[in-house]
């Protein structure tokens, strides 16, 4: 198991293989002008024989290094829901259930400890629970951070970010090359603990032996262009080595935000 304890300014992460040919990488970063890391990650232990595990990245936000505390937040209480829940023997609308179930769980304990802590106060996080279950993948997304699949050469966002950009591009109002310079590039529109209830996206997609799944922070989708994260992916087989690289590319083109990226091959 793989996480990140963000104290410092850079967390390494010890490359992981599984007996059954699964990499793993996964490197975060503070990036250039943040003072700390309000990122966080979190890899399961993976099943040798079935393949399955699960991964979750969150990206804190909030005055007082509150964010940090939005983001472990949610990384526990998932963590613990889904121990409590899960079971490999269960069908996709039971696995779906328990991760809206589990998104749910931990907005609720950020948006309670928002309201009880003044310095906390408006804290939230955005968050990706990435699951592999029996050669399918589920994904519960709320916020930027973003999941690509990458295969045969291709790579392809599968999560859709909550921000006013991406709403803008979505209904043509802008182009994708005018939302990298867009002002209000940074605005999410969800994310866990702004409310109550917050609305979750569930993605489920069947995975291929060879496909390359990448989770990231926008820390590095801002700096870093789709076709230039590609670029190094293709670059190098050991997946640590390869999420370093994005990450000190981010770093190299400015690393104006915290960086946290994790990648897993099956």
């Amino acid at each position: 198991m793989l996480h990140a304890d963000n104290l410092g300014g850079v967390i390494r992460d010890n490359h992981f293989k599984g007996d059954k040919g699964m990499k793993i990488g996964a490197f975060t970063d503070r990036g250039k002008t943040r003072k700390i890391n309000e990122d966080n990650f979190f890899i399961s232990d993976f099943n040798l024989e079935s393949g399955n595990g699960y991964c979750i990245i969150a990206d804190g936000m909030g005055g007082h290094n509150a964010g940090e505390v939005a983001s472990k937040i949610a990384i526990e209480k998932m963590k613990n829901h889904i121990q409590e829940r899960y079971s490999e023997d269960m069908e996709k609308s039971q696995i779906i259930a328990i991760l809206k179930e589990m998104m749910q769980k931990a907005n609720r304990s950020i948006y309670w400890q928002s309201l009880q802590n003044k310095t906390q106060a408006g804290m939230g996080t955005t968050a990706i629970f990435c699951l592999l279950h029996n050669s399918s993948m589920y994904i519960a997304h709320v916020g930027d951070s973003r999941v690509y699949l990458i295969r045969d050469n291709g790579m392809h966002q599968i999560t859709v970010d909550h921000s006013i950009v991406a709403e803008l591009v979505n209904s043509g109002s802008i182009t994708r090359e005018e939302a990298e310079h867009h002002p209000q590039k940074n605005v999410i529109t969800r994310a866990l603990g702004g409310e109550q209830d917050t609305q979750v996206d569930i993605y489920v997609q069947q995975l291929e032996t060879g496909d390359i799944i990448l989770i990231c922070t926008d820390g590095l989708t801002n700096m870093v262009r789709d076709t230039e994260i590609l670029s190094e992916m293709k670059k190098w087989d050991d997946l640590q080595i390869t999420v370093e690289k994005l990450v000190r590319l981010a770093n190299d083109k400015g690393g104006l935000d915290n960086i946290t990226v994790v990648a897993v091959k099956i």
